[in-house]
């Protein structure tokens, strides 16, 4: 029953992740791609069993001497090969665009859901989906080739099967049952073989992508390391988790080499075996040497055939393990994000202020109150300072207003977000120019060079342009620049797109005073509304309203003048 569940559950996965693409506005290309497929697929088994069938009259014209015999059959014979071998191109060029097509529309779909309502981000906090970068790249190809191979490649045998068994009965009805009880031995083996190497193949998986992640984070954090001397530590780390890699590597050995050896002594063995029933008849003059030689290549068909679960059981476990990984992405992608009717969440109404009334927030697991019962509201184009020990919750109310986190209660009033420009403590570096890093987010808006270059002496960067040739040169921007300038590339974004509103964590902190006191006097010149999170006290003088964080839900009022501020609530 529990296996029978397992089974049901997997093809539960399998179709959540197929139908989407063959239930889209992509099916008809679809459904036509595969029909044009299967149809060669026909053509090809037909010209294959016609192949062993001139096999069989050109070689016994050979052995009777018989020239225009073995003319006429040699003709058909190169004829069907060379329908066999156009048959077989266009059924791959086909299954190849088929499996093209799919991939390209399943990945915009995964992204599509991946980067809507911050899955990305909430993805984070789910331990049970590791590594969504690999299931996007490599799980999605791998899921698509190995749906296409194994249905096309199980309805081609089973094609095959039927016309092959029609040839080895006519010539020995015994040879059909040796090639089948041949094939179950092979199924029974591979499945007792395949109960191991299941779960082996999806911690192969998982642990090759945990390797490749240690990796990444090691260049992504080069430099960290370096100054930390943390270089055998870090060693330590990633050889572990090689360690764990190749135990799971180990562990396969076994099992697929005695695969491999049973399933290659079966097929020799079986040609010994077929050849011994086949001698008899042959010196009995009972059937010709082209039966002969047409009887091997139907008998090891239909082997192949009915061991065709034996011979795949390998790629079909590496297969069930993508589906499992896939299927519980998709799985969580769907999943409705907005707790259940009986937990209260922090609601969000969009207007044009900065408010918070009688707010508490929440960790995500709901098991600490971060911040209680807190309740203000930012003068318009004036700031509100956010201050607190490190730990204490303070960057979770800015969780809360940009809606990364509504765990908890009360009410958040702020415009949409595409009004608000959020600033954290290491702005992001995305991919590409000097251009794309001060146009962020809005990439595609035109803008002059003179407008960008005035931003940036704005900013205190005004020979970053000259420093790096251009504003159209792609480096790695997160090593080239500190991360001070990091941050003041942060305050160019913000002064270019000029928001109404914006939030800032922590995005001075890497800056000196002078630099922090010219950026604070151009965001109040902009009469932008804004919330900033920070420890500094030469963050005060550029808010008129404080507040601070204690921790364990409890927070206080500070005046600009008199930091001693009130009693906590």
């Amino acid at each position: 029953m529990e296996k029978l569940q397992q089974l049901q559950q997997f093809l539960q996965w399998f179709w959540q992740v197929a139908k989407r693409y063959w239930g889209s506005q992509e099916r008809f290309r679809a459904w036509g791609l595969l029909a044009a497929a299967v149809l060669f697929i026909i053509l090809a088994n037909n010209a294959s069993a016609l192949l062993n069938r001139y096999q069989g009259e050109f070689t016994t014209a050979l052995s009777n001497k018989q020239l225009e015999s073995f003319q006429n059959s040699l003709l058909l014979f190169g004829g069907t090969l060379l329908a066999l071998i156009i048959f077989s191109f266009f059924e791959n060029f086909i299954q190849n665009k088929l499996q093209l097509y799919w991939r390209e529309w399943l990945t915009k779909d995964f992204l599509d859901r991946y980067f809507a309502d911050r899955a990305f981000y909430q993805v984070n906090a789910n331990k049970a989906i590791d590594n969504p970068d690999q299931r996007i790249s490599e799980d999605i190809e791998s899921f698509i080739s190995s749906s296409l191979t194994y249905s096309l490649s199980l309805g081609s045998n089973v094609l095959s099967g039927f016309l092959f068994i029609n040839i080895l009965w006519s010539i020995n009805k015994n040879l059909v049952f040796v090639a089948i009880l041949t094939a179950l031995v092979q199924t029974l083996v591979s499945f007792f073989i395949g109960r191991i190497l299941t779960p082996l193949n999806f911690k192969n998986l998982q642990y090759q992508a945990d390797f490749r992640y240690s990796l990444v984070h090691v260049r992504n954090n080069s430099e960290s390391i370096a100054f930390y001397k943390g270089e055998e530590q870090e060693e330590g780390i990633v050889q572990s988790k090689f360690s764990r890699l190749l135990a799971v590597l180990h562990a396969k050995i076994f099992p697929s080499s005695l695969l491999d050896a049973i399933n290659i002594s079966l097929g020799f063995t079986v040609l010994i075996i077929a050849y011994l029933i086949l001698a008899p008849q042959y010196f009995a003059g009972q059937i010709t040497f082209g039966d002969v030689t047409r009887s091997i290549p139907a008998f090891l068909t239909i082997v192949n055939v009915f061991s065709w679960f034996a011979r795949s059981f390998e790629g079909l476990a590496l297969f069930a393990a993508v589906i499992k990984r896939l299927g519980t992405f998709s799985d969580y992608l769907h999943q409705n994000q907005k707790p259940a009717p009986s937990q209260s969440v922090i609601n969000t109404l969009i207007e044009p202020r900065f408010a918070l009334s009688h707010v508490t927030v929440k960790t995500p697991d709901r098991k600490r109150v971060l911040v209680e019962d807190f309740s203000v509201e930012v003068p318009h184009s004036e700031g509100i300072l956010v201050m607190g020990a490190s730990g204490s919750g303070k960057s979770s109310i800015l969780r809360a207003v940009a809606g990364l986190w509504n765990t908890g209660e009360g009410h958040i009033y702020r415009p949409n977000t595409a009004e608000i420009l959020f600033i954290p403590q290491r702005p992001y570096i995305v991919l590409g120019s000097l251009r794309n890093q001060i146009l962020y987010p809005y990439t595609k808006r035109e803008v002059s060079d003179t407008k960008l270059q005035e931003v940036l002496e704005q900013v205190n960067l005004t020979d970053l342009v000259a420093r790096v040739e251009g504003l159209d040169v792609e480096l790695n921007w997160a090593d080239v620049l500190s991360l001070g300038e990091q941050q003041r590339l942060g305050f160019a974004r913000l002064f270019l797109h000029n928001p109404h509103y914006a939030v800032l964590d922590e995005s001075t902190s890497a800056l000196d005073v002078a630099n922090e006191k010219h950026l604070y006097h151009k965001l109040r010149e902009a009469n932008i509304t804004y919330i900033s999170v920070g420890h500094r006290p030469t963050l005060i003088p550029y808010h008129q309203l404080i507040v601070e964080i204690l921790g364990q839900g409890k927070w206080r009022f500070l005046s600009p003048d008199d930091s001693k501020g009130a009693e906590a609530f």
